[in-house]
């Protein structure tokens, strides 16, 4: 039986030498805030992001306090989707995504 640490450290290297040999580029977490014109927190708002080489983020929902969270975005210019009304058009933002973690500016939707 192989030790725990031995089958570890052979996963890590593994993990890295692939990571090495495919390219892959660490991801960014992207972090804002939703809020009504009468400044009350936007809870429940999906948000995504998009661009062509990505594609289309899975979506994440603002909580009560209106911040939400999208993770294991690759770096790059993106746009940000806000999807006030189920299955109507989204407000677009551009943002740039950088690592570790973007912030993104507080957003006010009606």
């Amino acid at each position: 039986m192989k030790k725990p640490t031995a089958v570890l450290a052979k996963t890590v290297c593994v993990l890295v030498f692939v990571s090495l040999c495919t390219g892959s580029v660490a991801a960014a977490t992207i972090r804002g805030r939703l809020v009504h014109a009468n400044g009350y927190a936007a809870a429940g708002v999906m948000v995504t992001v998009v661009n062509q080489q990505a594609g289309r983020s899975a979506p994440a929902y603002a909580g009560p306090d209106g911040i939400y969270y999208l993770y294991n975005v690759p770096p790059g210019s993106y746009y940000l989707e806000v999807w006030i009304t189920p299955g109507g058009k989204p407000l677009v933002y551009p943002i740039q995504v950088v690592n570790p973690a973007t912030d993104i500016a507080q957003i006010g939707i009606p």
